[in-house]
């Protein structure tokens, strides 16, 4: 057997706790699978999260702790979820909002009344996202991510080196 593992009352308290910081992350994975709604959620919080998660699980095998292996199992599945919940609806919010810039409106015959702007028809139906409008990719999102976190970077080094006169 790869884990051989004794259940003490230690373990039973990793568990509990493993279980509750788990459990946690279910209602906004509830909601944001309801409401598709992410635009207020961070990638970057849970693209770091994702990996933290990974290495804690890792960790959590390398030492034969089943507390640690449990939740951070189910946490990586959670926040997973979150993840991709996040990239698969933003990318449709903004390809949705990128179609509300040249509306179309469906006649009462169900037919494709013509663009106002074009003159063009479409048959596809005000409001919902186009195959062309993709969105920018998880790359691209992650830069952004980063590059907004640079002032806070910098502005950490300055402390730092006022506080320790390191660099």
């Amino acid at each position: 057997m790869i884990l051989d593992i004794t259940l003490n009352w230690v373990e039973y308290l990793g568990l509990a706790a493993g279980t509750l910081t788990t459990a946690a992350y279910l209602p906004q994975v509830w909601k944001t699978w309801r409401t598709k709604a992410v635009g207020d959620i961070s990638l970057f919080m849970y693209l770091s999260m994702c990996l933290g998660v990974l290495l804690w699980l890792v960790y959590g095998i390398l030492i034969k702790a089943p507390a640690v292996i449990a939740a951070n199992s189910a946490a990586l599945l959670l926040v997973g979820g979150m993840l991709r919940m996040k990239v698969k609806y933003g990318r449709l919010a903004k390809a949705a909002a990128a179609g509300s810039k040249t509306p179309t409106d469906q006649t009462s015959s169900g037919q494709a009344a013509p663009n106002q702007e074009s003159g063009q028809t479409s048959n596809q139906p005000s409001g919902q996202p186009s195959d062309q409008a993709s969105g920018p990719s998880l790359a691209a999102q992650l830069g952004r991510s980063l590059r907004q976190l640079k002032p806070y970077a910098s502005r950490f080094r300055e402390h730092q080196h006022k506080t320790w006169g390191k660099d």
